[in-house]
């Protein structure tokens, strides 16, 4: 069983957070893997990589972990996974830059220090976006990313309408993977999670809610349960300029879908 100390270091939440985010994505490693790999194979081992909503850093991690000679920028908005993220994850140095912006401002890529990367990825982070935020967001990505480079989107992209046993099978699938993790073996869930993270971070929980306060009377309120469909994705990566659109890795609606630019 897994057990939470009243007071855990960096290390132990980030470790308590990968495993919370498996209890909802029992493949979520291999879909790390998938993605690590892809990189490799197209941009050889020497590469910048743009992370996408990146959380406390746990793709861009195993990205750096597996090539020594590549270099991440990782984004996101929320100050206490940054926190963490900047706390946990020092061993990499300069190879890994934190870069705390919003996806829905049109000025965060000024925010990056860089005007190319070879490749962008995002796991778990885009399904929030609505469609129209997700257009303008692949088209600054596709003026980012090199000619040649990549875009790895982790993500669960739900079926087209029409298709009820598909989406039951993976409702049916998250729900024993949620059972076995949060119940049996006493991960903690989201909820859980959260309230452990804003009891060790209070400052940065209290920031957290006034972002998320601020953007919602911004850009309105986000719906965490609402999937953008795999055909949006397609569209609006087509129209950013990427090519080679397809999933490359895929348990039921979660896909690694990659686009070549």
């Amino acid at each position: 069983m897994t057990t939470v100390d009243a007071q855990p270091s960096w290390t132990d939440l980030l470790s308590t957070w990968d495993a919370q985010q498996t209890g909802y994505l029992p493949r979520r490693e291999e879909r790390f893997a998938a993605m690590v790999r892809t990189l490799g194979a197209v941009l050889g081992d020497r590469f910048t990589v743009l992370d996408l909503g990146c959380g406390p850093g746990s793709l861009s991690q195993r990205i750096l972990d597996a090539y020594p000679a590549a270099t991440a920028i990782a984004v996101d908005a929320d100050p206490l996974l940054l926190r963490l993220g900047r706390e946990a994850l020092t061993g990499y140095g300069d190879r890994l830059r934190w870069v705390d912006a919003d996806l829905r401002d049109p000025s965060w890529t000024a925010q990056l220090g860089v005007e190319a990367v070879d490749a962008a990825v995002s796991t778990t982070a885009l399904h929030w976006l609505d469609p129209g935020a997700l257009f303008s967001l692949y088209q600054r990505v596709g003026r980012l990313v090199r000619p040649g480079g990549v875009l790895l989107n982790g993500d669960n992209l739900p079926y087209d309408p029409g298709q009820a046993t598909h989406e039951r099978l993976a409702d049916d699938a998250n729900e024993r993977a949620a059972h076995q993790a949060f119940t049996v073996e006493g991960v903690p869930d989201w909820e859980r999670w959260w309230s452990l993270a804003g009891g060790a971070l209070a400052d940065e929980a209290r920031q957290r809610q006034e972002r998320r306060a601020r953007a919602d009377e911004r850009y309105g309120p986000r719906d965490g349960d609402r999937l953008t469909s795999l055909a949006t994705h397609v569209t609006a990566l087509t129209e950013a300029g990427f090519r080679e659109i397809g999933t490359i890795w895929q348990d039921l609606d979660d896909r690694v879908l990659l686009a070549v630019r």
